[in-house]
């Protein structure tokens, strides 16, 4: 069966849909034109179509955005159409009035949709000698920003090569983590994915916040440890396999996707989130 699978943006959302192509294969994937190198390179893509294209004939579309530019990019196919259930009300009310149970993790969503049972990864084939350490450094909410002296902690202990990945608004963040540690780590910074695909394919283990890239590492296979502030790792986003490190705080998750600052002023559930319980987290990945 043929599948027109709609997932505009962003990183981790494009990322995490792989659980789903990876297990229903011949995907055509409607996204925006800066994530069609991600969405390319995910296991049963055959083809990608940025929306204003003219859309391929398919048996069905899997609309995993269920948003009104989702629907703009898909109305012109006639194909029967499957939703993601968004869940809105659930996530709202986790982070307005700290009740009721975590929504069901992405992946879960996104396989409900499709109707089968999420693939485990990888997703997305890399080719490397898996020698280095990655360190996802930036965020695009300041407040999912781990401090940059515990990734240097951190990168200082991998007895080895570091990667510290980022993009162009991470640059400061990323060559600050990158010279604390000093010449074993290099820094790896850009506006697209080229660099940063290839850079997968050294990561034997990799560490980061719940950012965009730190699914993509747990996209390729890598054994990731996740570092969590405003969000948790129960909230969605994570994968369910994969270590998690944050501190049980009564404020969190005070966000669905990190703000600009936090609302107590104090910062404490990353502030106060010390290198020692990720360095164990990421021990026992060996």
């Amino acid at each position: 069966m043929s599948t027109l699978l709609v997932r505009l943006s962003s990183l981790g959302d494009i990322v995490l849909t792989g659980a789903v192509t990876t297990a229903i294969g011949d995907v055509t994937f409607l996204t925006r034109r800066r994530w069609e190198p991600v969405a390319e390179r995910l296991r049963g893509v055959r083809a990608t179509v940025v929306p204003g294209a003219a859309l391929p004939p398919v048996d069905r579309i899997l609309d995993l955005q269920s948003s009104l530019s989702s629907w703009r990019a898909r109305r012109g196919s006639p194909a029967p159409v499957r939703r993601v259930r968004r869940h809105d009300i659930r996530r709202r009310t986790r982070v307005w009035w700290k009740l009721g149970a975590p929504p069901p993790p992405v992946v879960l969503r996104y396989a409900e949709a499709a109707g089968v049972v999420p693939a485990e990864p990888p997703w997305i084939d890399v080719d490397g000698p898996a020698d280095a350490l990655l360190l996802c450094v930036g965020a695009a909410w300041p407040t999912k920003r781990w401090p940059v002296p515990r990734f240097v902690a951190v990168g200082r202990a991998w007895d080895g090569p570091v990667l510290v990945l980022g993009g162009p608004a991470d640059a400061g963040l990323v060559h600050a983590v990158a010279d604390g540690i000093g010449t074993r780590a290099s820094a790896i910074t850009e506006s697209g994915f080229e660099r940063t695909l290839r850079a997968l394919g050294r990561g034997a283990r990799a560490v980061g916040g719940d950012t965009g890239l730190t699914h993509l590492c747990l996209a390729a296979g890598i054994p990731t440890v996740g570092v969590f502030g405003p969000t948790t790792s129960k909230d969605g986003f994570w994968h369910w396999d994969a270590p998690a490190v944050e501190r049980p705080l009564p404020c969190r998750p005070c966000s669905r996707h990190g703000g600009h600052r936090c609302p107590f002023g104090d910062h404490a559930c990353l502030q106060e989130l010390a290198a020692e319980p990720v360095l164990d987290a990421l021990e026992s990945l060996r």
